[in-house]
């Protein structure tokens, strides 16, 4: 097996363990907030103050970028990382602990700008499409898998148990890729820029800060209900950890497999008909379930679906960037934007629900999820109609 496909699976390791730490927190909250002797809810800020510091480094990513070596500067997070989630474990004080998250995110905002380096300069045009899969493909089988392993260990053990252990994982994966870490994507950038130069190119593009802003507020809703499903299975439904991790791996699952089908069903059914009808339909399934009325069973299923679609049409949305924005400029900043968006949804949603789920309640906090899906949605379908729904058929040859 040559270096670069080594580093591309290992990329994938890498990426899976980072990820599962960072949302294994939303089904932890019980067990840390007893810990830090906080509310419950307060516990969704380790969660906020992490993706604060990964949207602060995704920013500052490209830049930062232009100044240092990236396989150095990876080394660097590195160990940055996995010395913050052990200090995390190892936290006595809830505020040594929203420092040590705060740490660890930004190191993976740093290395989550690496990845889209190492993808669009590292690898060659044969393995371009496999590191992609890896991007696309990570942060959800982290969440369907690590996630819900992460609580199983914590219910047999205490929660710093599954945090050691990734943070064990997160440690040699990287040391691995650093290893093996293609030549073509070391060095630094060909063209020093300020911070948010690449990201202002990128937004003046017709349609694309409107595009991005309202992913951000789609994202919100789908990172809402991971954000709180701890609390939420334990207030509407009385879910311990075993249980609550056990529905996560049912939600988990279903949505990483889908990934693999995803582009088919779009060739399959056409781009307007799947993006059209996997919205319309989440836009029926979110409110059927988000209140917390249904038997366990069948809200655990209308929640697979809902997740089953949002893969679908999130997969859509990305297919047609091109389309929806021809003049792309620089390919790394784009790519920083679609996690840009990912995590400022969750930490705007968890900071959200950390300081109003008390003084609103649980469904204060449902109805504002459900509202950030609508217009989100909204925001998307119009800059879908506006440019790829409205281009041109392609000429028959």
């Amino acid at each position: 097996m040559n270096r670069e496909k080594l580093a591309i699976i290992f990329s994938f390791i890498f990426i899976f363990a980072f990820n599962s730490i960072d949302n294994a927190i939303a089904p932890l909250v019980k067990p840390i907030s007893e810990t830090f002797f906080i509310p419950t809810e307060k516990a969704l800020w380790l969660i906020s103050i992490c993706t604060g510091g990964t949207v602060a480094a995704l920013l500052a990513g490209p830049a930062i970028l232009s100044v240092f070596r990236a396989r150095k500067l990876m080394l660097f997070v590195l160990v940055t990382m996995a010395a913050a989630q052990a200090l995390f474990a190892l936290s006595y004080s809830f505020g040594a602990a929203l420092f040590f998250r705060a740490v660890s995110g930004f190191s993976a905002g740093i290395v989550a700008t690496i990845m889209w380096r190492l993808t669009f300069h590292g690898v060659s045009k044969e393995n371009f499409p496999h590191m992609i899969a890896v991007l696309m493909s990570a942060r959800p089988l982290a969440t369907a898998i690590g996630v819900p392993l992460a609580g199983l260990m914590a219910w047999k053990m205490n929660w710093q148990t599954p945090v050691w252990a990734i943070a064990v994982l997160t440690t040699v994966s990287g040391l691995v890729l650093y290893a093996f870490f293609p030549e073509n994507a070391d060095g630094v950038a060909a063209e020093k820029t300020g911070i948010l130069a690449p990201y202002k190119k990128a937004l003046s593009v017709p349609h694309a800060l409107f595009y991005y802003s309202g992913m951000t507020v789609n994202r919100m809703a789908y990172f809402g209900f991971y954000a709180f499903c701890g609390l939420w299975f334990d207030r509407h439904y009385g879910l311990n950890i075993k249980s609550i991790s056990v529905a996560l791996l049912i939600i988990g699952l279903a949505e990483a497999l889908i990934n693999f089908s995803t582009a088919k069903i779009i060739k399959r059914f056409g781009h307007k008909p799947t993006f059209v009808a996997s919205l319309s339909i989440s836009a029926v399934l979110l409110p059927l379930f988000i209140f917390g009325k249904l038997p366990l069973t069948a809200a655990v299923g209308l929640i697979t679906v809902f997740m089953l679609l949002d893969r679908i049409y999130s997969m859509a949305l990305v297919i047609s960037i091109p389309q929806m924005f021809p003049s792309t400029g620089d390919k790394t900043a784009f790519g920083s934007l679609n996690t840009l968006t990912a995590w400022g949804a969750m930490m705007l949603i968890s900071w959200f629900m950390g300081k109003f789920l008390g003084p609103i309640g649980m469904r204060g906090v449902e109805l504002f999820i459900v509202l950030c899906f609508f217009a989100g949605s909204a925001m998307l379908y119009t800059v879908q109609k506006r440019t790829v729904f409205a281009a041109p058929p392609p000429a028959a040859e």
